[in-house]
């Protein structure tokens, strides 16, 4: 590996610890800027920097995203719009060079070992007790909000996880557990819905796989009987419903639940995730509201920003970028497989209620997963050649022999 790749490797590792603001620059990004840099110095000299033919469709959707924000900059003069673009920039160099950094096989290994640290890192900050609370029931640990530490966490798991894959191996339980109990304290219940997601969808797939001989179905049956036995003759059973259902997490779990019931006094869910304004403002669906002053929405019920990955992107910027974002992911990912289903279908559920596009590891996900396609595909291929490859070579023997027979006569 080369001194770029260390330096990615570096900022992805001090990504959690936020110590400005946040929405602006912190020390892990001018790492990921120096590793850019420095790959252009001395790489771009040997190889010319080229851009994936998928990644072209980014590159459309970026530009389309600066050229409408800087529509509406000269309209209000307000410098928001041209740092939501700049977001967008920034990632997309993150895309690009992660897209090329990968072809090091020895990098992706390490990318997953620091999604991995990160984890531990967290949680001996918990365990230390050193880590920031947003409320007394919220955790956060070394960021600025509870929903930024959860969803680096989730990403850190499910990076790993697809990178265990790639490597053909399993990412150890133990990684598991600790981001789940991580996200449980952060009581982030757009997260925690992914996670709910990503292991229902898992369990599913492994309940399938192995129902497919007789003798596994017996053993399910079997092991499912003991545990509930256990559960209702336990004598503390009680203590550790009771507790999971005081919990600063199931609290935030209903109050969304009664959100949903119109007579309920407050905002509905879409009401305060901002998501009303693609209703109230529907024109904007088609040619997009740019990215920023969001005071100008005030029929809008929240004057924050839309709180959803895809429908913010549809809402800022229009019909025709979202088609382009939405075609990007397809290239990505191309088919479902049962190595990618429950990753996809876990980032489609937790980006229906978080902003997560300003994030380098919400799109270095998408590139893991192509390349996890890419593998699958390699595969395949290979064992259709060695099919053809066998079949022809169990045809050659008949058809010698027949002409031989037919010389000999």
């Amino acid at each position: 590996m080369q001194l770029y790749h260390y330096l990615f490797l570096f900022s992805l590792l001090l990504k959690p610890f936020y110590i400005f603001s946040s929405g602006g620059l912190q020390i892990a990004d001018l790492f990921f800027i120096l590793s850019f840099v420095l790959y252009v110095v001395l790489a771009g000299k040997k190889a010319k920097i080229t851009i994936h033919k998928t990644d072209k469709w980014l590159l459309y959707f970026v530009i389309l995203v600066f050229g409408i924000n800087l529509v509406y900059f000269l309209l209000y003069g307000r410098f928001e719009f041209l740092k939501a673009s700049l977001y967008y920039i920034y990632n997309f160099l993150t895309v690009l060079f992660f897209r090329i950094y990968s072809e090091d096989e020895r990098f992706l290994v390490n990318v997953g070992k620091v999604c991995k640290l990160n984890i531990v890192i967290q949680l001996g900050i918990y365990g230390l007790n050193i880590g920031r609370y947003y409320a007394e029931t919220r955790y956060m640990g070394t960021f600025n909000d509870p929903n930024q530490m959860a969803f680096f966490i989730f990403m850190s798991l499910i990076t790993a996880f697809i990178i265990s894959k790639i490597e053909r191996g399993k990412l150890h339980v133990l990684y598991h557990i600790m981001a789940v109990g991580l996200i449980f304290l952060t009581s982030s219940t757009g997260i925690f819905l992914g996670i709910g997601v990503f292991y229902a969808v898992s369990t599913a797939l492994a309940i399938r796989k192995l129902t497919k001989r007789s003798h596994n179905v017996m053993a399910i049956l079997s092991i499912t009987a003991l545990l509930m036995l256990g559960l209702m003759f336990s004598s503390q059973i009680t203590d550790y419903v009771k507790g999971f259902s005081e919990s600063s997490i199931m609290d935030r779990v209903e109050q969304k639940l009664d959100r949903l019931n119109e007579s309920t006094i407050g905002p509905t869910n879409i009401q305060d995730r901002g998501i009303d304004r693609l209703v109230i403002y529907p024109e904007k669906i088609i040619y997009g509201a740019g990215e920023g002053y969001h005071g100008r929405f005030d029929r809008s019920y929240s004057m924050n920003e839309v709180h959803s990955t895809l429908l913010s992107i549809l809402f800022y910027y229009g019909i025709i970028p979202t088609l382009l974002f939405l075609f990007w992911c397809y290239q990505n990912i191309r088919i479902l497989t049962v190595n990618n289903l429950a990753v996809v279908l876990a980032l489609l559920a937790e980006s229906l209620t978080l902003l997560n596009q300003r994030q380098p590891l919400f799109w270095m996900v998408f590139l893991t997963l192509n390349i996890l396609y890419q593998q699958e595909l390699a595969a395949k291929k290979a064992l259709q050649n060695e099919t053809i490859l066998a079949s022809e070579q169990w045809d050659t023997p008949f058809s010698s022999n027949n002409l031989m027979g037919i010389s000999e006569k």
